[in-house]
């Protein structure tokens, strides 16, 4: 059997094959530090769903929903999955938060990156001459994103898949937002 290298055109260049490759790790790594089984949690109705790490152990936030039977009582939280991982014994000190303010972080979080876009564009700018091809592909598709901007009023599903990695929930007072080019944001609730 023979092995022939370069006697046709590629479907894909070779930067991109190499960028998704280290997506792929990225995400495996990813999964196995926060112990997610599945890396493609999140859905439309949970888009927070393997996003939402705690700041005090590390270990990955689960939905909960509260009083669900009624709907005007009804609310939807997020808290630490090892808070009550052994039944009856308090795990995790973190507190819970509402979903309401995980949208609000998102879009506080985008809205502050375009004030300060000039900063941004010149980070990816610089990320362009990267030898690491995610590096380039992430910048590419962060400038891309930021372009033509306007602040946001409401969460944008689309957007936040494009650039966030991670959310890391402190005490329900402070989240700091991981984007995919590895830049953190702390944004403060109120």
């Amino acid at each position: 059997m023979y092995y022939v290298e370069e006697s046709h055109p590629a479907i894909i260049d070779k930067d991109m094959w190499q960028a998704v490759q280290l997506e792929l790790e990225r995400r495996k790594a990813f999964a196995k530090k926060y112990g997610i089984k599945k890396i493609y949690y999140a859905t439309v109705k949970n888009p927070f769903a393997g996003r939402v790490i705690c700041g005090y152990c590390g270990s990955v936030f689960g939905r909960k929903v509260w009083n669900s039977t009624d709907e005007r009582l009804r609310r939807v939280i997020w808290r630490c999955n090892n808070k009550y991982k052994v039944k009856g014994k308090k795990g995790c000190e973190n507190k819970h938060i509402d979903d309401k303010v995980l949208y609000q972080a998102f879009v506080n979080t985008f809205n502050a990156i375009l004030e300060n876009k000039a900063y941004f564009m010149e980070k990816w700018k610089e990320g362009l001459k990267s030898d690491n091809a995610l590096v380039r592909y992430k910048s590419k598709q962060f400038i891309e994103i930021l372009k033509n901007a306007k602040p946001i009023e409401k969460f944008d599903m689309d957007l936040f898949f494009s650039i966030v990695e991670k959310m890391v929930v402190f005490d329900g007072k402070k989240i700091i937002v991981g984007l995919l080019d590895g830049t953190e944001i702390e944004v403060g609730i109120e």
